[in-house]
């Protein structure tokens, strides 16, 4: 099969710009760039770009330091202006369903079918009783225009807007496989929104995005010490080698606990609704990604309120690296954080 030329894989997430380039190669998928730049605090709030300029100097600068000729970009969009919704239609054909997908799509969305840019994959074409199983993607138009216009802006030329929810799902794909017969669970904790995409023999079968991230102790540092967002997050991540003794340290570590504890009730809920209204709904393993995932109370917290063992998805573990290349050590470091970014630049300019 002919190779196709991949997009540059650019996530704008709510507190940093992460770019990957990916080329195929006759041995494999290999890392020809991938990078992150901190976004200012605001930049991105509730998904709206709220700081255009700083966002398309961060990417401009990315991609000069990271030497990236392709102009051409892969990008997604989450959070409460994408509707993800698995529904049962009467069987047709896929030049059918695209032609009455607006008339069909109507009545599951709750925004006026005018204002959202709608998508289509059939996942199971004979589910029984002439009805089949079409997975349904609407994005808000002006949510994507922004997205659109700051890749633009920054002379980039977008050529798939993908949702983080399946960027995800490509990126453990490849990495992975999906067993069959299993139940996974993807689950990616950013830092305003989590992710959940539940997937079956390679299918999703159920999503849901949870407007709340690692941000929320980020805040809780803030006004517990009455500090700026910047020392927050510096307290958040570990502050300086004086640090980790200190009793600021073990204040943030039981911010840290409470945090966990409150994302991983929210996550529980949406994964205790899963398997109220779904069969095959024994999730044998979580695979976690984000930022966020790396809350160092989360992972325990999450095996002990779900009983389901829990590790870290890495990205780059199919992706050839050079080690001459790449400083593997950051390159591991930034592992969580690169799922998004790393599903988007196995896109290609002529997928669906």
């Amino acid at each position: 099969m002919a190779k196709k030329k991949l997009a540059v894989g650019l996530d704008i997430g709510s507190s940093s710009i992460k770019v990957a380039q990916v080329k195929e190669t006759g041995k494999g998928y290999e890392l020809a760039a991938f990078d992150m730049a901190l976004l200012p605090p605001e930049a991105v709030v509730d998904g709206a770009l709220m700081n255009f300029p700083a966002i398309v100097e961060h990417i401009k600068e990315l991609w000069a330091s990271n030497k990236i000729k392709s102009k051409d970009v892969a990008l997604s969009v989450s959070g409460h202006s994408v509707i993800i919704k698995k529904v049962s239609l009467p069987e047709m054909t896929p030049e059918e369903l695209d032609e009455s997908i607006q008339w069909e799509a109507e009545q599951y969305i709750p925004f006026d079918i005018k204002d959202v840019n709608v998508d289509v994959q059939i996942l199971n074409p004979k589910a029984g009783q002439g009805q089949m199983d079409v997975l349904l993607v609407a994005a808000k138009k002006d949510v994507i225009d922004e997205y659109v216009s700051v890749a633009f802006e920054a002379g980039l030329k977008p050529v798939v807007v993908d949702v983080d929810t399946f960027c995800i799902q490509n990126m453990f794909e490849m990495n992975y496989g999906f067993p069959a017969n299993e139940t996974v669970a993807l689950i990616n904790v950013g830092a305003a929104v989590i992710n959940i995409n539940v997937v079956y023999n390679g299918l999703t079968n159920f999503t849901r995005d949870i407007s709340m991230g690692g941000r929320l102790l980020t805040e809780e540092i803030q006004k517990q010490f009455n500090v700026s967002f910047e020392e927050a997050e510096h307290y958040k991540t570990g502050g300086d080698g004086n640090f980790s003794n200190s009793s600021i340290a073990r204040e943030v570590s039981k911010l840290s606990e409470r945090v966990s504890e409150t994302l991983v009730t929210e996550i529980q809920r949406s994964l205790d609704f899963f398997a109220a209204t779904t069969i095959n709904a024994d999730i044998s393993r979580i695979f976690l990604s984000g930022g966020a995932s790396q809350l160092p109370h989360l992972v325990r917290a999450l095996e002990r309120r779900l009983e389901v063992p829990v590790e870290y998805a890495n990205p780059f573990k199919n992706i050839i690296v050079d080690t001459a290349k790449f400083d593997m050590d950051r390159l591991h470091r930034m592992a969580p954080m690169a799922a998004v970014s790393i599903g988007l630049g196995l896109r290609g300019q002529k997928d669906k």
